[in-house]
Formats: C-alpha cells, structure tokens, sequence
C-alpha cells in the first residue's frame, strides 16, 4: 500500500509503534488509518504527534484534535503506548496544547479495557476531563472447546442454538466456512454487499457509494495483509448469510455481516456467528468480539458488554 501524502520518517515511526504497542486492535493499523484518509481526510488536517514511548494518529479541524477515523466505521481508537507509563499521555495533552489554535481534545471510540481509558481518567487534576459512555461492545472469552461454549450459555439461549442448528440441519443441505485467502474474500466482497444491504433498512441506507468505497477498499488493504476472515453460510450452495471479520492476534473481531431476509426462519444470520464461534474455538482463538452495539443476538450468543467512551479534554 502506498502513503504518498505521510512523510517516511512518520511512517517508520507509526509502524515500530504499532509493533510496539502495549494495546492495539486492528483499527490503529497504519493501512486502517490511511484507507479511511483517503476517503474522508479532506476535510481534516493530519496531526502527528510521536515521542519515545508513543504515537497519537490524530487529525484537527476547526480548533479541535481528534483521532484519525468516525465512529460509525471505527469501534476503537487508540495512542500507541510502548511504556505504562501516565506521563507519557500527561506530556502528549500538554503538546497539542502547544499549538495555539486548539482549543479541546475529543476523542472517541476508547474501550474501556484500554490502559489508555485509565490514563485519561487520571488526568483531571491537571485538565478539565469530561467522560461519557458512548455505546457497549460485547465480546466472548473463548473456551477450549464448543461444549464448552454451548454450557456457558444461558439455559435458553444454549436451548435455542441447538434447536435452531438442529432444525437448520434436518430442513436443509448446508455448509459453512471461513475464507482466509485475499484473493478469494475479494471476489466475494460484492455478494457480501449485497447481502448487507438487503439485511435491513438501517444497513441499507448505512452502506451508501461512498462507505461502500471505503468498505471495498479497506477490506482489499488489509485482506493483502492477511488481517480478515470472511466467513459463509450457503444453503442449497447459495450464499445466505456472511461476514466480515478482522483477527489480530489472539483476537477475532466481527466488523460487519449480512443476510437473506427469506431465510430468516432459518436464523441464517445468527447460526453463521454461531459457526463461526465454533470454527474460532477450533482456531484457538482466545476472544470474539462482537464490536460496538448492543444487537439481541450477540447476548443470545453469550456476549458479556465492555464499555466504550468518549472524552473530552479542555484546559482549565
């Protein structure tokens, strides 16, 4: 991927931050960031601030600093740390205060697990710190086993995965699978669109030509880095329901997904999660994340809520 408009000694920096980083989620990738500058960064002007210890991928406009991204494309936000350290964040807030024309600091998307969230809520002393709860991100701590999986579920909800796979298997010829291979989750891409739009009328009118751009380019970018996993369920080998997902580490996190509404009696939406849930334990993943918003069937799944934040910071 090419970073025409970032100098080179920012990029080197940003990627040994990145390798370095005591936190990290797929959205402080160096190819998130600059996929989502190419569509959406001219109304912004890129602010990097890095030291030693840290890299703060931000962007102001119109007096306020913020990280580099939207909250209805990105679940998290971050500054890369490489020293638990809370002078490090004390000396960045101070920095960009420097600059004459800020006015506030506004940072969205922080999970509440970060070490980051309890930086910022230890800097009150010294700024005016306002914290909000912006929305909830459930995620699952994976078992070693399905079986395992399927006891910790609610009585109900482990009740009704049996019986909704159960029905699936006796009504149906189905297959299920995750795709890992760059080459073959692009030619899929427009089939996932599709399916996408057709899932609602909320998703409908979310993936618009220009989040659609985005959407295609980000998952070309970071698929070329082997960062997604997409997966499918078919019936009768025709693609009902799909999803996209990023994976990091140990950790698998569910971006977005769709689904056929005239297979809705099938629970072809939930059943391929719950698939792919199956197809992770198996991987060894040790998390599933569902990512922001509170949807019924991610607590049907055994999602347990973490908390996201947005804060400002203003000078006293």
């Amino acid at each position: 991927m090419e970073y025409k408009n970032i100098k080179k000694n920012i990029i080197s920096k940003w990627e040994q931050s990145i390798s370095d980083s005591i936190f990290l989620t797929p959205f402080d990738l160096l190819s998130w960031k600059k996929t989502w500058i190419d569509n959406y960064g001219k109304d912004f002007q890129e602010s990097f601030f890095f030291g030693d210890n840290y890299f703060a991928p931000l962007m102001k406009n119109n007096g306020e600093v913020s990280f580099i991204a939207s909250k209805d494309l990105c679940d998290y936000n971050n500054i890369l740390i490489s020293d638990p350290d809370i002078s490090i964040i004390q000396s960045l807030i101070q920095e960009i205060f420097k600059e004459s024309d800020t006015k506030k600091i506004f940072l969205e998307s922080i999970p509440g697990d970060s070490q980051l969230f309890g930086y910022f809520n230890n800097l009150r002393n010294e700024f005016k710190v306002d914290i909000i709860n912006e929305d909830v991100s459930p995620f699952l701590v994976l078992p070693d086993s399905w079986e395992q999986y399927l006891s910790s579920l609610r009585k109900k909800h482990r009740h009704e995965l049996r019986r909704k796979i159960r029905r699936l298997e006796e009504t149906v010829k189905f297959s299920s699978g995750d795709i890992y291979d760059p080459d073959e989750i692009n030619k899929n891409l427009d089939e996932f669109i599709y399916l996408h739009k057709i899932s609602s009328k909320e998703k409908e009118n979310f993936m618009n030509e220009n989040r659609e751009k985005f959407f295609k380019e980000l998952i070309l970018n970071l698929s070329r880095e082997n960062k997604i996993i997409y997966s499918y369920l078919k019936v009768e080998n025709k693609t009902v329901s799909s999803s996209l997902s990023f994976y990091l580490s140990d950790t698998r996190y569910l971006y977005n997904s769709g689904f056929d509404p005239k297979y809705n009696y099938l629970s072809v939406g939930l059943l391929n999660h719950a698939f792919a849930i199956q197809r992770s334990i198996a991987k060894r993943f040790k998390i599933f994340d569902f990512m922001r918003g509170n949807e019924r069937y991610k607590y049907e799944l055994g999602g347990i809520d973490k908390l996201i934040y947005s804060i400002t910071i203003s000078k006293e």
